[in-house]
């Protein structure tokens, strides 16, 4: 059983929901990417095979960069200070849509109801195609144990346990993990079946995406055990580990000197 169903070509519908129109500051996030390059370093960490947890303050910008070969990362966010507050990808999906490009903001939970981070970078080149997938889900999740044993009937170390770690690292346990964004993940949903569908990214070696911190965050990401990704998901699964390659990434944090935006807050 695989993951690749193909539908007809499906035109891009005129009549499809628009996004919110909620406050966007244009200026202030196109004096941003201007500034990229000229930010100052204040950390970097270059990790493998594993889980990876670290902070980033208010103003501050992270970047996620593939060292070697395209890697998916799961990633979760939270609110550093309050971790009940993390993304939300139901109301991504309702506010900004299901993928993450230069632009696009990430949404946390109620009652803030906020922008928690903005993409200011996405280096990635898309190859357009009759599915119309592309890197960096919005709305995904990451394999567990359950997954595992379900497809494979081994428990592979899966993204549940490398975001367990990376929270550790930081203090915080297990139940910090939420749905989180799948970035450099090549993907749509099957708009007919429903059926999820992944294809080797576009990414490669020096490719990165950078968010520019809303507040102060708590970053937790995995090294996908599905390394690039690819049509036969459930396939891969099955395999424990050596044929499937994991790539390292570079995480680096800069500073902008450039403080958020004020955001109201819910009633």
């Amino acid at each position: 059983m695989t993951l690749t169903t193909v539908s007809p070509r499906i035109p891009r519908l005129a009549g499809a929901t628009p996004r919110a129109g909620y406050p966007y500051d244009r200026g202030f996030y196109d004096e941003l990417i201007a500034g990229q390059g000229r930010y100052p370093l204040v950390s970097e960490h270059d990790t493998e095979e594993t889980g990876y947890g670290f902070r980033v303050g208010a103003g501050q910008t992270w970047r996620l960069t593939m060292l070697e070969s395209a890697q998916i990362l799961d990633v979760c966010m939270s609110n550093a200070d309050d971790p009940r507050e993390h993304f939300f990808s139901g109301a991504q999906i309702s506010i900004e849509g299901g993928k993450i490009t230069r632009g696009i903001r990430l949404w946390g939970t109620p009652p803030r109801s906020r922008p928690i981070a903005t993409c200011i970078a996405d280096t990635v080149r898309v190859r357009e195609n009759d599915r119309h997938t592309r890197d960096h889900f919005a709305y995904g999740a990451h394999c567990n144990a359950h997954l595992w044993h379900l497809h494979a009937g081994v428990h592979h170390r899966p993204c549940y346990d490398n975001l367990r770690h990376g929270y550790a690292q930081m203090g915080l346990s297990q139940h910090a993990i939420h749905d989180n964004v799948n970035l450099f993940q090549k993907g749509a949903y099957d708009p007919y079946t429903g059926a999820a569908m992944v294809e080797e990214s576009d990414s490669g070696r020096g490719d990165y995406i950078e968010f520019y911190a809303e507040i102060d965050l708590i970053v937790s990401v995995s090294l996908c055990p599905n390394g690039a990704g690819s049509d036969g998901l459930r396939e891969s699964w099955s395999q424990t580990g050596p044929d499937v390659p994991v790539y390292p990434i570079r995480v680096s944090v800069f500073d902008t000197g450039i403080t958020p935006l004020d955001w109201p807050t819910a009633l």
